[in-house]
């Protein structure tokens, strides 16, 4: 009968219509194999777009420059000028301190922080009468009244000038209030400050430009 064996032992030839056999185990394990391959593809692609989502734009922070206030350049001669005095009287005029170390602070009335400094200046000033000259410059005020004022509470005596228009405080390359110069006795900047002033800068300041001259 056809499919069992020959009675010589041989196997018996397969029919000629019946289709070979196939491997259906190597083909089922083929099939878990992309199966596992293609959802690990999936998993990567999902944490590759995750990562993307949710990656800073920038691995270090951005450092923005710092852009230094404008001054006149240590060394450089300050600008001579020649002011109406605060309160009326003789004219208050650069040259008339040359010779002597000079501190000059621009301010206004409407400046807080130069409200705050007015009673160093004054305190200052007294103290070093003789050794170190201090002049201030009202500026870019047109009603003096309120400066005249705060000058008076503080108790400053030093000469004061007016710079209406600012015209001065421009040529001293000033930006904002209050900024104060210190000059040598050639009238050459020794140094710049941006803001209020104490009275223990102010007496630094004045022992780098004449040792043994502070108000202390």
């Amino acid at each position: 009968m056809p499919g069992q064996p020959a009675s010589d032992g041989r196997p018996a030839e397969r029919p000629a219509d019946q289709p070979p056999e196939t491997g259906s185990g190597a083909r089922g394990g083929d099939d878990r194999i992309w199966k596992v391959v293609a959802v690990a593809a999936g998993v990567v692609l999902v944490g590759f777009i995750v990562w993307v989502a949710v990656k800073p734009s920038r691995s270090t922070p951005v450092a923005f420059p710092v852009t230094p206030n404008p001054a006149l350049a240590v060394g450089s001669t300050a600008p001579a000028f020649s002011l109406p005095r605060l309160g009326g009287g003789a004219p208050v005029s650069l040259d008339e301190t040359r010779g002597m170390p000079t501190v000059v602070n621009f301010f206004a009335s409407w400046c807080r922080d130069c409200q705050a400094e007015l009673t160093a200046f004054a305190r200052f000033s007294s103290a070093t009468a003789g050794r170190v000259a201090v002049i201030g410059v009202d500026s870019n005020e047109s009603d003096t009244t309120a400066a005249q004022t705060l000058l008076a509470k503080a108790g400053a005596t030093y000469p004061v000038a007016e710079d209406r228009q600012a015209t001065v405080a421009t040529s001293y390359l000033l930006s904002a209030l209050p900024v104060t110069y210190f000059l040598d006795t050639r009238g050459r900047v020794v140094h710049v400050a941006f803001g209020s002033q104490t009275l223990a800068s102010l007496n630094h300041w004045a022992d780098v430009l004449a040792p043994g001259t502070s108000s202390r």
